[in-house]
């Protein structure tokens, strides 16, 4: 019975210290940890991918520009709770007066495995595409946090989060200031 009730308690601050915790965490903004991230691009990295001040439909915004096809790695640890938000739009890329489709994609990656959590194809000739911002939202919880599990420890895993521009046909996006944040 005493051991039990010792459980019960070490369960309930663990349950408390969880819940207190993710109210203190401040959003992760990953446009200013652009230099630590991992690029790669078909095109020379520095041009493919940039930070910029980009207008879309005249809202001028921060944001990371990739030029497709290329991919941004950030490794991180997520906390509870974690989503990814970002607004994205098609831009005229380094080498082009107008803009071009992109194929946008997300995901996470553990070095062993790789989950797809979003692919979006923007079209320019799809109204808004490239006239404004479209609203990005991706759930990362499974990925942070603890977990009932004797093997999967998420809390523990430095995740590889990773965004890509695919080229179809091979136009540039702008993402603006993407965040993780906890919801």
């Amino acid at each position: 019975m005493r051991a039990l009730r010792l459980l019960l308690s070490a369960v309930a601050l663990c349950a408390l210290c969880a819940c207190g915790s993710r109210k203190s965490i401040a959003p992760i903004d990953l446009l200013r940890e652009l230099p630590r991230a991992e690029r790669r691009a078909a095109r020379p990295v520095d041009q493919a991918i940039r930070s910029d001040l980009v207008d879309v439909g005249g809202d001028v915004r921060p944001a990371i520009v990739t030029d497709a096809p290329a991919r941004v790695t950030w490794s991180l640890r997520l906390p509870s709770s974690a989503w990814l938000r970002t607004e994205v739009a098609l831009v005229p890329d380094s080498q082009q007066a107008t803009p071009r489709g992109v194929t946008v994609r997300v995901g996470v990656s553990d070095d062993r495995s790789y989950d797809e959590l979003l692919r979006q194809h923007l079209d320019p000739s799809v109204a808004g595409h490239a006239s404004s911002w479209m609203p990005l939202e991706v759930n990362l919880e499974e990925y942070a946090g603890w977990k009932w599990s004797l093997f999967y420890h998420p809390a523990r895993t430095t995740w590889r989060l990773i965004i890509n521009a695919d080229a179809a046909p091979g136009g540039a996006v702008a993402w603006v200031r993407p965040m993780i944040v906890v919801k």
